[in-house]
């Protein structure tokens, strides 16, 4: 007698979309080309004004849900999705990228045992040449998940078990750009550590018009706000090493801030700068760009070179 196979985990895929209206219907079609049959897509919309809607009501046969109106940002639209959600495994796919094929039969394997998995992903161009690979790390501390000084979760790679978010409140519709970030710290400090799924799962769109490249700053604003919610899990020295580096890169980004107003070369370097505000955490890059701006190093730095010349 044969053994039954195992059936496929109900995945519930959500896009949160505000104007991708260039990219949205990739993202759509690359779900819906995956061949996965328990699969649950839901679009929500931030209330467009390109032709985005124009798009979301031509899939609308093949949508679970969808709905175009204001919101606070897409962790709110994110946490109503959830609440709508039948599927016991959560991805959120941007509405600028896309899943590979074959992604989300990979993701199954991996998440019937696991609470939240990170997948590999591509870097690609707006016209989807491919420019580079995003590898899945785990870090294996709270202290290393909040120096961010490991390469960063891929958003659209990642996945969760429908039960964990629900557990851990939902995403924090107060942060706009930095929302997965806090989430995976809030997970990280109960005791959850990410599961590598070994594969390449999504295709992460570099292109100009992306939230992290047009609000860098306030980005990494908001990853420095969600490292220091939860400093205090931290033992001592590693909560010193935390507040100084948090301290550093405030200085930085207020500098950013600055000197980008009223010129636009210099706004455009530190849009490519600050494309990816986690570089920010590793100290010979922070250093770097202290002395370029003439920032003096933190009290602790300079405590730390007294030490080691005493």
């Amino acid at each position: 007698m044969s053994t039954p196979r195992p059936t496929a985990p109900r995945l519930t895929i959500i896009i949160p979309n505000l104007n991708q209206g260039p990219y949205l219907e990739r993202a759509i079609c690359s779900v819906l080309d995956q061949g996965y049959d328990n699969l649950e897509l839901i679009v929500m919309d931030g209330g467009s004004t390109d032709n985005s809607l124009q798009i979301i009501t031509t899939y609308e046969d093949d949508l679970a849900h969808w709905q175009s109106t204001w919101d606070s940002g897409p962790a709110e639209a994110i946490n109503t999705a959830i609440s709508w959600a039948t599927g016991e495994v959560i991805g959120i796919l941007d509405a600028d990228d896309i899943y590979l094929p074959c992604a989300l039969h990979d993701v199954a394997k991996t998440m019937g045992q696991a609470n939240w998995g990170i997948g590999h992903a591509h870097r690609i161009d707006a016209d989807d040449h491919v420019l580079g690979e995003l590898r899945a790390d785990a870090p294996q501390s709270l202290a290393r998940q909040l120096l961010r000084d490991e390469a960063p979760a891929c958003g659209s790679a990642t996945f969760y078990k429908a039960s964990l978010l629900k557990t851990a409140g939902g995403f924090d519709s107060q942060l706009r750009l930095g929302y997965r970030f806090e989430m995976h710290c809030r997970l990280q400090a109960a005791g959850e550590t990410p599961t590598i799924i070994p594969a390449r799962i999504a295709a992460v769109r570099d292109h100009e018009e992306s939230l992290t490249a047009v609000q860098g700053v306030a980005c990494g604003r908001e990853f420095v706000d969600a490292a220091e919610r939860h400093a205090s899990q931290l033992p001592p020295a590693q909560r010193y090493v935390l507040w100084r580096n948090c301290d550093e890169r405030r200085r930085i980004y207020a500098a950013a801030d600055r000197e980008s107003r009223d010129d636009a070369d210099r706004r455009a370097l530190w849009q490519q700068l600050l494309r990816r505000p986690w570089w920010l955490s590793r100290d010979d890059y922070r250093n770097k760009v202290l002395a370029a701006i003439g920032q003096p190093a933190s009290a602790g730095d300079e405590a730390d070179s007294s030490r080691r010349a005493a």
